[in-house]
């Protein structure tokens, strides 16, 4: 089919308002779809309005009589007259045919949403225009509500000072992160971007991800689950995880949040080993203490044999065995730190020659 040019678009809208001009075979039909429908109706002719029906006085809040003393700029937002007034000129003349959308102003003062669209009558024998809208405001404040919301979803997850990421659930692509998690594992985003997790070793117990992936299948969230991650120089971190699984572009994701608390977890394993440390000293100060009196008595009776036999090989070995006994309790009263070593059967023990300090 050959495509009409603009020329005969323009003719034949002009046909159509000729007819359109020639007014309704039927009054009362008019006249019943005029006032009863749902939708706000008015005509202008030399810039007043002429009629108004019953729904555009709804949502105008204007009585009939005071809507016929004005003219649409009295109610159209000032900031809006002029994209109004080029859009409706446009659809008169057959150049546009979407309806457009504008704010009003209610006589309460308060700010509507309309959805317009205008066409060139005859009314009384002079043309005219007719003009019909519908009351968008819902739509349009949810759609604002909308946009605020993603805003300040987007400027929450790329300020905020916790990881947050966005990755498909199966297999942790990563579609999207912020800069904390950037600054914290040393990636660029242009490694992180479009790889695994996996690829890039990010779980340093990989169990654990399935074990998310499988709670997040069954319970659509996962909260302050506590995760190891390997950063890029290798370094190992321990994590608060939590998750939910959201659709993004028509997929299974999960967005996630990540808090590090390596420094919480050094701190914790700081005081145990203090808390292990003090236990420790007590233990070895009590030893010490009850070791070194039987030990000076024995040496006495070693010295009173000494003298009686001098050569003795016995007296020798007993006086070295207390020697090695004496040094002992000597490091475990300068224990200052924690350290233990394997022993037998997976047990460990105190190693006393790390532990303590040498003067």
């Amino acid at each position: 089919m050959k495509k009409k040019s603009r020329k005969e678009d323009q003719k034949q809208h002009h046909q159509n308002q000729a007819v359109i001009c020639q007014g309704p075979e039927d009054p009362k039909f008019f006249s019943n779809l005029f006032t009863n429908s749902p939708i706000g109706i008015y005509i202008i002719q030399n810039g007043h309005f002429r009629l108004v029906n019953p729904e555009f006085q709804r949502i105008s809040g204007y009585s009939e009589n005071e809507l016929l003393t004005m003219t649409p700029r009295d109610i159209v937002f000032p900031d809006d007259w002029d994209r109004v007034r080029e859009n409706a000129v446009k659809m008169l003349k057959g150049q546009r045919s979407s309806p457009y959308v504008f704010r009003v102003i209610d006589k309460a003062r308060d700010i509507k949403w309309i959805i317009e669209s205008v066409s060139s009558i005859c009314y009384e024998g002079e043309r005219a225009t007719l003009g019909y809208f519908m009351d968008t405001t819902e739509h349009e404040r949810a759609k604002e509500a909308l946009r605020i919301s993603e805003e300040k979803f987007n400027k929450a997850f790329r300020s905020s000072p916790e990881w947050f990421v966005i990755t498909t659930l199966d297999d942790g692509f990563y579609l999207d992160v912020n800069d904390a998690f950037l600054r914290t594992t040393g990636y660029k985003r242009e490694e992180v971007i479009g790889r695994t997790s996996k690829e890039l070793g990010i779980w340093a117990k990989p169990k654990e991800r399935e074990e998310m992936v499988r709670i997040l299948k069954r319970d659509g969230a996962v909260r302050n689950m506590e995760v190891t991650f390997r950063m890029k120089s290798g370094e190992i971190r321990h994590v608060l995880w939590s998750a939910e699984v959201i659709d993004y572009g028509g997929e299974k994701c999960l967005l996630a949040v990540t808090r590090d608390i390596t420094p919480l977890k050094q701190a914790e394993e700081e005081r145990v080993q203090r808390e292990k440390l003090q236990v420790l000293l007590e233990t070895a100060g009590a030893t010490c203490h009850e070791l070194n009196q039987p030990l000076q008595f024995i040496y006495y009776l070693l010295d009173e044999l000494e003298n009686q036999d001098p050569d003795s090989p016995i007296i020798r070995d007993l006086k070295k065995q207390c020697d090695r006994i004496k040094e002992i309790t000597r490091k475990m009263d300068n224990i200052t730190t924690y350290e233990a070593t394997d022993y037998v059967r997976g047990s460990r023990i105190i190693d006393i020659h790390k532990a303590c300090k040498e003067s």
